[in-house]
């Protein structure tokens, strides 16, 4: 999974703060986000979006992540300067890449990745490990969980692979280009897959 270049950093923080207006206020009157949540965002850039919605939603966690340590470090600045060198225990901030997270299994109530998805791939118009990012996003979602997220690329092949490996897809919202989506886990294994043996039906 690659680093943005510096351009794409400068391009990517500047408008942060205009997008992370705009998701929270979604957020806040769309996505029914459960009280004390254990969340996780993907690819958090500034941190802008982060600050957000702890202040709003007072998770009991909240775990800011992005694979570029340089854009975790202008997250923790941000973070810092906001909460006036006090931020709030419940958020974290650290590198993390999406292909392998660090995290247990069922690990999380809520899973945000806005426009992060795409950069699972090593370019953006190539899909092939974006199934990848996806599964790590099941594994570390408990049964009932949501993933809330924004995509310009792959859009449909990412709804049909939710779908395919037990989601349910419950909004999708098409703004110009980009569509946000709340999807979620479902109990039980994703359809298709045989149980273990010596399980129910097994």
């Amino acid at each position: 999974m690659p680093e943005m270049n510096a351009v794409s950093r400068f391009f990517v923080n500047l408008s942060a703060t205009r997008r992370a207006a705009r998701v929270s206020e979604w957020i806040r009157s769309a996505v029914p986000l459960p009280k004390a949540a254990q969340c996780l965002e993907l690819g958090c850039g500034s941190g802008t979006l982060a600050v957000r919605l702890v202040d709003a939603f007072e998770p009991a966690r909240y775990v800011a992540t992005d694979f570029d340590p340089r854009q975790v470090d202008e997250a923790r600045r941000r973070v810092a300067r906001h909460y006036r060198g006090r931020p709030p225990a419940s958020l974290e901030l650290r590198p993390a890449d999406m292909l392998a997270l660090p995290d247990g299994e069922e690990s999380f109530d809520v899973v945000l990745a806005m426009v992060a998805l795409h950069h699972a791939s090593p370019t953006h118009g190539d899909f092939s490990r974006v199934p990848q990012a996806l599964s790590e996003v099941r594994r570390v979602l408990r049964p009932g969980g949501l993933l809330v997220y924004e995509e310009f690329l792959h859009k449909e092949p990412i709804r049909q692979w939710l779908t395919g490996h037990g989601f349910s897809v419950e909004q999708v919202r098409p703004r110009w280009r980009l569509e946000s989506v709340v999807a979620r886990k479902l109990a039980g294994p994703p359809a298709g897959t045989t149980p273990p043996s010596g399980s129910p039906g097994g």
